[in-house]
């Protein structure tokens, strides 16, 4: 009877723990139904909450003319990145709203949702890549030495401890590490900064895009020095788990330049269709 007694309250026991176990397992199964669910409504959260609101923001420097730049009349933000980006929103229906922030915490404001992309001349980098997702390239663009006429050099490779600025948190910073002659790198929050200090005398030139310094000479009489130190594909970037976002972008950026909208732009800056590779 003992005996009896014992194996019914054994099978009684494995009888209870079989039970738990299935409710366990149900219950991991509903959670990772849920986290599933979960994830697919944040891929689809950034446009679905543009499409609601009727915009989107992105982020730029608002210091990097003509690209993204403050206009001195009235404030507002003006440049070639802007008109895309307003080109772009018209294509798919929508408003886009423009943020300004420093450049060197671009990419943490966009992972943080402070804005919902970055269109603001970001090149495209590997490092970059995983953080987040790059639409096709807007244009091509490259590193350019620029350095006062008077100073008469022919490569950047004349220098002798030259002192060269760049903008904080651009790839130029750690191009510029390859050169020995290079003494000094002085970083600033913009290329205005960049330029004023090579006006001033602070430094003894400086790399930037070949089409920002481009449009400086007039104003702080700087010529480009040698060749392009290398060439870039810049894109809008966006969180990678916005794919539906970013597929929107691409479209809307396919149909601006096919319908002339792009060149129309790139010709009111620089005379020239920017996203022709030379």
């Amino acid at each position: 009877m003992i005996i009896k007694k014992q194996l019914i309250q054994k099978t009684k026991f494995v009888t209870r723990f079989s039970q738990i176990k299935i409710l366990m397992i149900l219950a991991l199964i509903g959670v990772i139904t849920i986290s599933m669910i979960g994830c697919s409504k944040k891929e689809q959260a950034a446009w679905s909450k543009i499409e609601k609101d009727g915009s989107f923001t992105y982020a730029c420097s608002g210091g990097y003319p003509p690209f993204n730049y403050i206009d001195e009349k009235d404030h507002s933000l003006v440049g070639f990145d802007v008109d895309i980006a307003n080109a772009l929103a018209k294509e798919m229906g929508v408003k886009a709203e423009g943020i300004t922030t420093e450049w060197d915490g671009i990419l943490g404001g966009l992972t943080s949702k402070r804005f919902d992309c970055i269109i603001g001349s970001m090149a495209v980098t590997d490092d970059r890549k995983k953080q987040v997702s790059f639409t096709s390239p807007y244009y091509y663009d490259g590193a350019q030495f620029f350095a006062p006429k008077s100073k008469g050099y022919t490569s950047i490779k004349d220098m002798k401890d030259g002192k060269v600025g760049v903008v904080t948190g651009t790839t130029f910073q750690e191009e510029l590490a390859k050169y020995p002659n290079v003494s000094e790198v002085l970083q600033f929050t913009s290329d205005i900064e960049n330029f004023m200090a090579v006006q001033n005398k602070y430094t003894d030139g400086l790399v930037t895009s070949r089409f920002v310094g481009l449009q400086a000479p007039k104003k702080y009489n700087l010529v480009p020095v040698g060749e392009l130190l290398y060439s870039e594909d810049i894109a809008i970037a966006v969180r990678k788990e916005d794919k539906q976002f970013l597929d929107k972008l691409n479209e809307a950026l396919a149909a601006i330049i096919k319908n002339g909208t792009y060149e129309e732009i790139s010709n009111k800056y620089f005379g020239t269709n920017i996203l022709n590779k030379e």
